[in-house]
């Protein structure tokens, strides 16, 4: 199996018919496997989410799933189209019932189920109709405020796409709502300072990277 590209914390290798994931990062590895199997056993069909074959200690064997990933389809200018179907799939994630996803989520809370790192950097997509072929990587997946994918998909584009900022307004067009920028930054900031806590104990190198993350993103402004 060769390496695939865009993994940055697991080694995750595939051969065109399935991929394996192992858990790497010196932190939680055991628990985000957990959480990612889980939720992939618990999803409703529909979703364009992989299967799970197999259980290897350590990993998880996977469906492989056509498509092109979401980044390198920005790089090429498609911003636009990418950003309109990662709203419209958010839209239907957070239909699903997330006490199906996630059994002891207490009612009446209006949560949702949240991915946890949800944009085109964990997404596949048919290059031809753009199409979500692949929603992948649970393994930060809980119930929570439907606010935090949104604002984290917008997080990654500001971050790691700044000259596609204006195409942000199709992520919402296919969202169906813009929430408000207090709201969606005050996300932000707080799923980067989760991961600055994260590393507190750490790897170095990884918390000065959140740290550097959280200043950016309290900088920013909408128009930004």
């Amino acid at each position: 199996m060769r390496p695939l590209r865009h993994g940055y914390t697991n080694d995750t290798r595939g051969d065109g018919a399935t991929v394996v994931k192992r858990y790497q990062g010196g932190i939680d590895e055991a628990l985000r496997r957990a959480t990612e199997l889980a939720v992939l056993e618990r999803l409703p069909p529909g979703l364009p989410v992989p299967r799970v074959l197999s259980v290897p200690e350590g990993a998880l064997q996977l469906q492989h799933l056509d498509g092109m990933h979401g980044q390198d389809l920005i790089d090429e200018g498609l911003a636009r189209p990418v950003l309109r179907k990662c709203g419209e799939l958010l839209r239907r994630l957070q239909q699903v019932d997330v006490s199906a996803v996630f059994p002891d989520t207490t009612p009446g809370t209006g949560w949702v189920v949240v991915h946890g790192d949800y944009g085109p950097n964990n997404m596949l997509f048919d290059q031809d109709t753009f199409r979500v072929t692949g929603l992948l990587d649970w393994e930060w997946a809980h119930p929570g405020d439907r606010i935090e994918d949104i604002a984290w998909c917008e997080w990654i584009v500001r971050r790691h796409h700044p000259r596609h900022v204006d195409a942000l307004d199709e992520l919402f067009a296919g969202y169906g709502v813009r929430p408000s920028w207090a709201r969606r930054q005050q996300a932000a900031v707080a799923r980067c300072e989760a991961f600055v806590e994260r590393f507190r104990n750490g790897p170095a190198a990884a918390r000065r990277t959140w740290q550097e993350h959280l200043a950016i993103t309290r900088a920013w402004t909408e128009a930004a």
